[in-house]
């Protein structure tokens, strides 16, 4: 073998040598390039999943009329997008009823109810011909609340307000929530007070600082606080800021997180945001001994709550989720 050839596989073999080594190089740089993508997605699905839990948890502390969640989990999950899912249920004097799922999408770019979170459907009710609320997810009744300061409409004077527990009394061997609405507000204390002992408080409805607001504007949007499995409200000092460590049945925690959502969430209706309005009412009412509720959801046995209608402090009622009774499970009330 001659000099030239010798060279030639030398040549050649080196060429070979600087193939594989920018091979090499373009696929580590390729991988480096992917692996730094997938953490960097991974790095702000993290965020965009506690951004959704804090959506989650706002929303049963201020808007889950007698709703309880008992769960948070990843039901959809992606790389670019997932979707946070709670389950959840109401407390019908001790008989804990499924509802409708909490779901909130999240994903790279931001955080929001799920397309299934649809706006209850508002009909007249058969029997009564008065406004009535149905969810659009899973066909049950919602308990709805009327605003006293609101004054009615030529239409909405000829529905007039609905009494329908009274009509509760045909409905044997079944506990039931009902929605009051208060002609006028009332403290806490007057609430445990006023309201019969046979009746479960579920949840206190702050009201609304705006006249201008009619349930039909509302329904879906109610801003209030749920109470322990006794019925009753805390009012321990908050030692964190962070919505994880609030407590369902605490006012501070309720105070704190309608001013968490006024910040950060708008809801329109008559140019009146429903947030905005709430916070004027916890500002109003900073603290559970000051504050003063313009209704409730109350739970218990049908043959008592039929006989709500005939208390001289009521301005409507409104029926919501009811269950049959069985002989295993013993009301609360």
């Amino acid at each position: 073998m001659n000099e030239t050839e010798v060279f030639g596989k030398i040549i050649k073999k080196e060429k070979r040598k600087k193939i594989l080594l920018t091979v090499s190089i373009s696929i580590g740089t390729t991988l480096i390039i992917a692996l730094f993508g997938f953490l960097m997605i991974d790095q702000r699905m993290g965020v965009q999943f506690k951004k959704a839990q804090e959506v989650a948890n706002i929303t049963d502390l201020i808007e889950s009329p007698n709703i309880t969640s008992t769960s948070q989990y990843t039901s959809e999950y992606g790389y670019f997008s997932s979707q946070l899912k709670s389950e959840r249920f109401k407390n019908i004097d001790g008989y804990m009823v499924k509802t409708s799922p909490l779901e909130i999408d999240y994903n790279w770019f931001g955080v929001g109810y799920s397309g299934n979170q649809n706006s209850p459907l508002t009909v007249p009710i058969s029997k009564t011909k008065k406004i009535g609320a149905f969810s659009r997810q899973n066909g049950e009744k919602i308990p709805i609340f009327f605003n006293p300061k609101h004054e009615l409409n030529q239409d909405e004077q000829a529905v007039g307000l609905p009494h329908e527990s009274k009509t509760l009394s045909s409905l044997e061997k079944h506990v039931a929530e009902v929605a009051i609405s208060f002609k006028k507000p009332m403290s806490y204390a007057e609430i445990q007070k006023t309201l019969p002992d046979n009746l479960l408080i579920n949840w206190y409805w702050i009201g609304m600082d705006s006249d201008k607001l009619a349930v039909t504007d509302t329904v879906g949007k109610v801003i209030g606080v749920n109470t322990d499995r006794e019925g009753n409200l805390i009012d321990t000092r908050l030692t964190t800021s962070d919505s994880s460590g609030w407590t369902d049945n605490s006012y501070p925690s309720f105070v704190a997180a309608v001013k968490k959502a006024a910040s950060q969430r708008s809801y329109k209706v008559n140019d009146i945001d429903i947030y905005q309005d709430a916070l004027k009412q916890v500002k109003k009412y900073p603290t559970l001994d000051k504050a003063k509720f313009s209704g409730v959801i109350v739970s218990g046995r049908t043959e008592n709550l039929a006989k709500l209608d005939d208390e001289p402090y009521i301005y409507a009622t409104s029926v919501g989720v009811e269950a049959e009774m069985l002989p295993y499970i013993e009301p609360i009330k």
